[in-house]
């Protein structure tokens, strides 16, 4: 019997609803495991220890003090504890959001300075300069100069980290072709290890002000800054996709030569199939300025979106299916405007891991332009070798610091970030510090740089090699708190640095 051609159209139909529910139900499949099977189960609070975000620096304390919210009190609150611990020779380090993954928050056995009680803020009006508690977040920072219709001006892409612990490491972000958050400070007050307290700028205190920006809390306590702001302005975002070894190319002729280019990162595949073979650039042009008190709106599909995170980990299926979906998200948003705060105003909380059996690490490295390429192929050859599982690269352009005495750009540079997956176990740990160490000699043989927050899993010579100032700096260390009052596991591991680094040796 002839098919009629009603008979065709349904069977085509029927053939194209069974297609269609092939295609779906495995990513609606994965996507419901991972949004409502996840492995959630540590506990992030231990009565007598502190640890960081990386939760493989759990360590016993002498005790935490929460700092008080006033400055008078503050001030004598803390001089009275270093005053404490210069008797009793106790050290002392410094804490906020403790999101650095190296122990640069802790010093075992010693106290530990909470200070995020101290979140004072107030806007100069003429000058438009912020002064803001050292504890301070950045998520209550963006609401109050959202009423000025002000903004910040370099801040890291999530609004979780606090103000003394941005300055701390010297902290970048997505601002379109700018110097490290240290170019935005004007000044800052610290309390030094003998109990005096001290303006620091380029003009008054100049040596303190490089070596404490950037510094790691191993010069003394900042108690509030005074910070640089902008004007909040209206974005339209833009995004094309490249192959990634033409990212400096269309970076040159999207954004360098783009005079309403304000803010970009770029992103790259990390699926297996075609490995950091693809790259996304996004950016926000200049449209108008925002009115005041623009409102700023909470994420949309937030559940959704953490979802596609969490399924990415060690599948690869997942991984695709973020890389694409991320793809098509933002291609619909293309022309959409978004004002600077609302840009700024994201929390990680999508992507941090709840995980009781494993962990997520930060690496970060620097690379000059010229350098780009062969970097993205020492990634290719190297990550694979390794158990660790990358979970995202995004890309940052930094500019020259001219500031810090620690410095990671002493040129422009672009910043891969890289986001790790590994297990909470000795062999992972070992495993990791392998892959640290081989990715930093290949950043080092192409005069790049890393970033010290994260995990201290450089060698002696590696981290002399990359920052030939360190001994220097830990000299003016000694020169301001001879006690070694203030310490954490950073200074620790690395203090003593003389080991020679010459042409014939390896940094391995």
């Amino acid at each position: 019997m002839p098919l009629t051609r009603k008979k065709i159209i349904r069977y085509s139909l029927l053939l194209l609803s069974i297609i269609a529910i092939i295609f779906l139900v495995r990513p609606i499949l994965h996507l419901t495991k991972h949004m409502y099977f996840t492995d959630v189960g540590f506990s992030s609070s231990e009565k007598g220890f502190t640890n960081d975000v990386s939760r493989l620096n759990r360590s016993p304390i002498d005790s935490l003090v929460l700092v008080s919210s006033t400055a008078d009190s503050a001030i004598q609150q803390l001089i009275s504890l270093l005053s404490y611990a210069r008797t009793n020779h106790l050290q002392v380090s410094i804490a906020g959001a403790k999101h650095s993954m190296g122990g640069h928050t802790i010093a075992p056995n010693g106290i530990q300075v909470d200070m995020l009680p101290f979140r004072a803020l107030t806007l100069d009006t003429t000058t438009n300069i912020l002064t803001v508690g050292s504890g301070a977040l950045w998520s209550e920072v963006i609401p109050y100069l959202n009423h000025y219709n002000r903004a910040v001006s370099i801040m890291q892409s999530d609004n979780a980290f606090s103000v003394g612990g941005s300055i701390s490491v010297n902290c970048h972000g997505w601002q379109h072709n700018k110097p490290p958050i240290a170019s935005t400070v004007q000044s800052f007050r610290l309390l030094k290890v003998d109990g005096r307290l001290v303006t620091c700028s380029r003009t008054e205190n100049e040596e303190l002000f490089s070596l404490v920006l950037g510094g790691y809390g191993l010069f003394g306590i900042i108690i509030d800054v005074q910070l640089q702001t902008v004007p909040n302005e209206l974005y339209t975002y833009q995004r094309i996709t490249v192959p990634a070894t033409d990212y400096p190319d269309s970076y040159q002729k999207y954004i360098d030569q783009n005079p309403k280019a304000r803010m970009v990162y770029g992103r790259l595949n990390v699926n297996k199939k075609d490995f950091l073979q693809k790259a996304m650039l996004n950016y926000f042009e200049y449209k108008a300025p925002a009115t005041k008190d623009y409102p700023l709106t909470d994420p949309s599909f937030t559940k959704l979106k953490q979802s596609i995170f969490e399924g990415s980990r060690n599948d690869d299926y997942g991984k695709e299916l973020r890389w694409q979906s991320e793809k098509l998200f933002t291609k619909t948003l293309t022309g959409n405007t978004y004002s600077r705060n609302q840009i700024m105003n994201e929390s990680p909380a999508l992507y941090l891991n709840q995980s009781a059996t494993r962990t997520d690490i930060l690496h970060e490295y620097f690379i000059p332009r010229k350098n780009f390429r062969q970097f993205i192929k020492q990634l290719q050859q190297i990550i694979p070798q390794h158990q660790a599982d990358l979970l995202n690269v995004t890309i940052r352009n930094v500019y020259k610091d001219e500031d810090t005495y620690l410095r990671y750009a002493r040129e422009e540079v672009f910043a891969f970030v890289m986001f790790f997956n590994q297990p909470l176990t000795s062999e992972a740990e070992q495993d990791m510090t392998h892959l640290t160490q081989e990715l930093i000699d290949a950043v080092h043989k192409l005069n790049g740089t890393y970033y010290l927050p994260y995990r201290l899993h450089a060698t002696q010579n590696q981290l002399k090699a990359t920052y030939p100032m360190i001994d220097t700096f830990f000299q003016n260390k000694l020169k301001y708190d001879p006690q070694e009052i203030f310490q954490n596991k950073f200074y620790q591991q690395y203090k003593n640095t003389k080991s020679t680094v010459d042409s014939t040796t390896t940094l391995r």
